[in-house]
């Protein structure tokens, strides 16, 4: 039982990346008004040594070890039934937060925003420097500010629609009953979707408060059938959501999803979602057309780009 006042909840989970973990843990002032929550997804014991757990006895974290291995969105739903801050944060445990971060989302703390977005610095372990897309959401960002219109940049932005990179206010989250999806993959998408609508008072600060690094290994990067499916599957239910709530204009084209299903060479899953997208009463004329047209429209900027 927490018998201080709470600013922030801070929810990790993790699965087999102790070193990782830890580091992460790091990147967190230990403060008063701080809450940590780590959720181990059923970790195996060869990759990690249970007594000597990343943040155990330490007396600002909360370690829960959950049996069931249901995954990270199963976690964050448990880390979520342990919250009590005023704000809530997200974190993978292979990411980290810039130093400093918390002195500077303090001066948001009393505001009465619901949801504020900010800014991500993306590293790829690889090539030791930002990726493309790391540079792509610098951009949409600075766009979102400047015409002071945030709606695209919330509802498309692929760092936007992921848990960390913002903070949340808890009684928004409760309030709204929004809960994590429990996939395999891509199981941020609808808390995303939904928590964005539902904010009353959003904003957008493009000061990077956390380093997503980019590597072989993470869930975002598995492109299994398996994988590719779920992902489809997520993505189905956030257009229909998108529709009911009228922000259409913002659903993505599901027919990239059935294209790398086809060049895997195992056709049984591909029919599968087949299945799916007509359950969803998708028409597949239109989506080719339109992903046809959004191609011409990329290829004439470039060719604009190069004049």
């Amino acid at each position: 039982m927490i018998n201080r006042e709470i600013t922030y909840s801070i929810i990790i989970p993790h699965k087999n990346i102790p070193e990782l973990l830890q580091r992460c843990l790091d990147s967190i002032p230990r403060r008063e008004d701080v809450q940590i929550i780590v959720v181990d997804d059923n970790s195996d014991t060869d990759k990690v040594d249970f007594e000597h757990f990343p943040g155990l006895g330490d007396p600002f974290i909360e370690i829960a070890f959950t049996k069931e291995g249901k995954g990270a969105g199963y976690a964050r739903n448990i880390g979520l039934t342990k919250a009590v801050g005023k704000w809530l944060l997200f974190a993978d445990a292979d990411d980290y937060f810039t130093d400093g971060f918390m002195d500077y989302i303090d001066k948001y703390k009393e505001f009465d925003y619901d949801l504020i977005y900010f800014g991500v610095l993306y590293k790829d372990i690889k090539n030791k420097k930002e990726p493309i897309g790391g540079k792509i959401n610098s951009k949409a960002i600075f766009a979102a500010i400047e015409s002071n219109n945030f709606e695209e940049y919330i509802y498309t932005s692929f760092v936007a629609i992921a848990p960390w990179g913002k903070i949340i206010k808890l009684n928004l989250i409760k309030k709204n009953s929004i809960l994590f999806d429990e996939t395999f993959v891509a199981n941020d998408r609808m808390f995303s979707v939904k928590t964005s609508y539902h904010s009353k008072q959003t904003f957008i600060d493009s000061y990077k408060i956390y380093v997503r690094e980019i590597r072989d290994g993470s869930l975002s990067r598995i492109k299994t059938k398996k994988a590719i499916y779920e992902r489809l599957y997520v993505y189905l239910r956030v257009n229909e959501y998108l529709k009911n709530i009228k922000k259409i204009k913002y659903k993505k084209n599901v027919l990239p999803f059935l294209i790398r299903l086809i060049s895997i060479h195992d056709m049984s899953y591909f029919f599968k979602a087949i299945k799916l997208v007509k359950e969803y009463n998708v028409n597949l004329f239109i989506e080719i057309s339109n992903f046809i047209l959004l191609k011409v429209f990329h290829i004439n900027n470039k060719i604009k780009e190069l004049k």
